[in-house]
């Protein structure tokens, strides 16, 4: 089964992604920040870990750049893919370079997604 983890410290977000990944057979953990997020991922990992991270940037307690910094640091994440999802980037400008900054940091994961 393809499991997912979404992050994000807004819970009606959480269930919006839960339920629609639902719908085509998803499975969906679910964090509230950052550092939730790092346990889940931790403890994923004898499980065959996540097949994509849905991840909010700005949380409390560790934010989505946190998130991104740690999973480039470990070498058994550094491949899954990562959907950033915000609804709060202020500009255009903003929203560019989030998107800019995490297509630069991304490489396509061995697990075809």
């Amino acid at each position: 089964m393809t499991k997912v983890l979404a992050v994000d410290d807004e819970p009606a977000a959480l269930a919006i992604v839960a339920e629609a990944l639902a719908q085509y057979g998803i499975e969906v953990d679910r964090a509230h920040n950052g550092k939730e997020a790092l346990k889940l991922l931790a403890a994923q990992e004898e499980e065959g870990g996540y097949q994509a991270i849905i991840l909010d940037i700005i949380m409390p307690v560790m934010d989505g750049w946190e998130v991104l910094e740690a999973l480039k640091s470990r070498p058994q994440w550094q491949d899954i893919p990562v959907v950033v999802l915000t609804a709060r980037a202020r500009s255009s400008s903003r929203r560019y370079s989030v998107i800019s900054s995490c297509l630069k940091s991304s490489r396509r994961s061995p697990r075809g997604w």
